[in-house]
């Protein structure tokens, strides 16, 4: 990316439930079926590592470990869909056919939904940033009824479902910027 390039907040935002040994191709991932909609306030990714630093008998520094990491997602929905809520807790989804509604029951506790999270970023020059991380909701979720329209505001933390992996971001390059890499 150019030193002097802004990028700007906007994306795409894609969950569903994941059950899966890798992570899937992009055309997988960025269907319409998973696609959240239109969100609102953009999205976020916090990072937050644990260190543990090895000192010498003078109190020196003479290595550091990262020992833990925390990831978290958080975005608004500005077009959501109950079902998709479910993947944010451990409510169960139903539809009632002959009362002609739909449920989204929520129980008191349960084992929590593992979720693909992929936010999809384009850069002025057509080409994308993601972000992919593997999940779970259990940090609530905020609507507000009021007199604006009605946001889901989610988070979801990652976990480590497939080992060796909590989240990654991904940034596609022009022929210039691989140019650039040199040999």
């Amino acid at each position: 990316m150019a030193n002097d390039e802004i990028l700007l907040g906007a994306g795409e935002v894609y969950m569903y439930e994941f059950t899966g040994e890798a992570i899937p191709e992009n055309t997988v991932i960025e269907s319409e079926t998973h696609n959240v909609g239109h969100t609102s306030g953009g999205a976020s990714v916090d990072y937050k590592p644990e260190k543990y630093d090895v000192k010498n008998s003078y109190g020196k520094t003479v290595k550091s470990f990262i020992t833990k990491e925390d990831i978290t997602f958080k975005t608004g929905l500005l077009t959501w869909v109950m079902e998709r809520i479910s993947l944010l807790s451990t409510a169960k989804f139903t539809t009632d056919k002959v009362k002609k509604v739909r449920k989204l029951t929520f129980g008191g506790g349960g084992s929590l939904k593992n979720v693909l999270v992929r936010f999809v970023h384009t850069k002025d020059n057509g080409k994308k940033i993601r972000f992919t991380m593997i999940g779970q909701g259990g940090n609530g979720f905020t609507m507000e009824f009021g007199e604006k329209e009605v946001v889901v505001d989610s988070e979801i933390t990652a976990i480590e479902y497939i080992k060796g992996f909590l989240a990654e971001f991904e940034e596609e390059l022009t022929d210039e910027e691989v140019a650039a890499l040199g040999a």
